[in-house]
């Protein structure tokens, strides 16, 4: 069983969202002034999440570093972000190995959101499907 389901799939997380919004604005370390429009529908971020643990193949959105690098501008303030997320995506029903899964998915990203490096352009062709039999 994927961590997406044990977490109760697509309608727990999109419930969390409002959530996670409320712990980081009564937190003093976020500001989140500068990203209210973000927070406000983060649809962004819940597909992230979705895709990170599981439940989708793939995510079309905005780069994680731009979602989160805003909030999280060094070390410690990420790794309380990783707490307040984990609060409420495993509210009520904590499973330690679970919780251990997510963390260490955050902690691959950590970073990608902190130190975000530019990606070089990559140039792509189109070739007709002749050619390339030929």
């Amino acid at each position: 069983m994927t961590l997406y389901l044990k977490l109760g799939g697509r309608e727990a997380m999109v419930k969390a969202m409002p959530r996670l919004r409320a712990r980081l604005e009564q937190d003093p370390c976020f500001d989140l002034s500068r990203l209210q429009k973000e927070f406000e529908r983060a649809e962004d971020f819940t597909e992230f999440l979705i895709f990170l643990v599981g439940g989708a193949p793939f995510y079309d959105g905005k780069p994680i570093c731009e979602l989160l690098s805003p909030i999280c501008t060094c070390k410690e303030v990420y790794e309380r972000f990783v707490d307040h997320l984990v609060m409420v995506l495993f509210a009520g029903k904590r499973s330690e190995d679970d919780e251990s899964d997510l963390r260490d998915l955050m902690k691959t990203l950590r970073p990608q959101v902190l130190d975000p490096r530019p990606v070089d352009p990559i140039m792509v062709y189109s070739v007709e499907q002749e050619l390339i039999s030929a």
